[in-house]
């Protein structure tokens, strides 16, 4: 099918005197709001919340999203400098003889699974703010009008395949 449509189409195109091809249109379908969703993906990937203020109608999660980083980035800050505290404070325990006060390894191996784990759900975050900035672009273009309609409609199948199977079902129209 692809192929047959290759064909017409650079026939087509060679019968208009122009020298393109149809392959890059039938590829990549260029759709009119197809790059606002993905540049508001990059900008916000760039600086985190661009993408909302460039879209203007989320402007108010720029303050929650830097909110989310600042809490993100103390809980790092304050769990790597009491993992440091808590390290130090082991390398001075241990002994000639090999032995150290297993309090100090305990409280180490907490804040750093805690530095560990902030920095994951830092990461999420951010990428959250970018999932954010693609979907409200998507969504600017939603219809919330109030013309919305369903209709329920009985489906008779009689093929399927080569078989010839009759069934019924419901059929449901969303416009």
């Amino acid at each position: 099918m692809l192929i047959l449509l290759l064909v017409l189409g650079s026939m087509q195109s060679y019968a208009q005197g122009k020298n393109t091809s149809i392959i890059s249109d039938i590829a990549y379908p260029i759709h009119k709001h197809l790059s606002q969703p993905n540049k508001a993906a990059i900008m916000s990937t760039i600086l985190p919340g661009l993408g909302q203020i460039g879209h203007k109608d989320t402007w108010w999660h720029v303050p929650i999203i830097y909110t989310g980083f600042a809490v993100m980035g103390y809980s790092i800050y304050y769990n790597n400098a009491q993992y440091n505290t808590f390290r130090t404070a082991y390398k001075n325990s241990i002994t000639a003889d090999g032995g150290y006060n297993p309090d100090f390894l305990d409280s180490r191996e907490f804040y750093r699974r805690n530095r560990d784990l902030s920095i994951i759900i830092a990461s999420v975050w951010y990428l959250a703010n970018i999932l954010d900035a693609y979907t409200s672009a998507h969504l600017r273009e939603f219809d919330i009008s109030n013309n919305l309609a369903a209709k329920i409609e009985p489906l008779n199948i009689s093929m399927l395949g080569n078989q010839p199977v009759v069934t019924c079902g419901l059929k449901l129209n969303l416009r």
